[in-house]
């Protein structure tokens, strides 16, 4: 997901894969940018159901 103005000064969003989960607080891997076992080591780095409560982790 990128955020950007474009020439006009107009917010553009480029989500690919939709906004559904950054809306809903899902944290989860993306399978066409991370392997599982990067994805295990950005988790325990990050710990985001600890640092943002409500974040639902789906591994």
């Amino acid at each position: 997901m990128a955020v950007q103005l474009d020439a006009h000064d107009q917010i553009e969003v480029c989500a690919p894969h939709g906004l559904d989960d950054l809306l809903d607080g899902v944290w989860r891997r993306n399978p066409s940018r991370i392997s599982p076992e990067r994805s295990r080591q950005r988790l325990a780095r990050h710990r985001p159901a600890e640092r943002w409560p409500g974040v639902h982790v789906v591994t």
